[in-house]
């Protein structure tokens, strides 16, 4: 019995013994091929999901490249901007402009008193001239000159825009008519150098 007992002990050692050479075998000699292996699993299931995301940017393309192509055709921004080499060349050629709006869009009565160039006190990505604006005008011709500025290219912006009626004076001569309908008009007109 105690024969079967020493051989059951002797068994149950041979089968550790083998257990921790196994063990051993493995941790010295696969247990590395194994960590490796899982470390790639990982790095390929990254790959594949970056390429994913890839792929789907990658699709994209055609239908961004159409999109970005009539943007550009459909952008002639150039024509926006004002002509002129420098700030005040641009503030002339606007001050030209609305003259020949006033000749040609209003009646004789229309006329400007005075223009005054004002140089920006912020600076900005593009080069803003500004034109102040005194002028003397019917609220009809008014309104077709201010609408050409604005409509027009390069592109003009009226803003502070002050519209006083003047109050009609006696005259001497009561056969001349009064101008009672002739408005003192203020306003900046404003565009931007590329």
């Amino acid at each position: 019995m105690q024969a079967l007992a020493q051989e059951q002990g002797s068994r149950t050692t041979a089968v550790l013994l083998l257990v921790i050479a196994l063990i051993l075998v493995y941790l010295a000699f696969f247990h590395w091929f194994f960590i490796r292996h899982v470390s790639y699993a990982n790095d390929l299931d990254e790959l594949r999901e970056q390429l994913g995301r890839f792929e789907a940017v990658a699709a994209q393309r055609e239908p961004m490249e159409e999109k970005l192509k009539e943007i550009r055709e459909g952008r002639e921004d150039s024509s926006l901007f004002l002509t002129g080499a420098d700030f005040n060349e641009a503030a002339a050629a606007m001050s030209d402009r609305l003259s020949g709006m006033v000749q040609t869009q209003a009646d004789d009565d229309c006329q400007i008193v005075s223009r005054q160039p004002v140089r920006p006190r912020v600076q900005e990505r593009y080069v803003r001239v500004t034109v102040n604006v005194r002028m003397r005008c019917r609220a009809e011709d008014m309104l077709k000159i201010l609408h050409r500025l604005e409509s027009a290219t390069p592109m003009v912006m009226v803003d502070d825009l002050n519209v006083v009626r003047p109050r009609a004076r006696s005259r001497a001569n009561r056969n001349q008519p009064a101008v009672a309908d002739t408005l003192d008009i203020r306003f900046n007109m404003s565009g931007y150098l590329r």
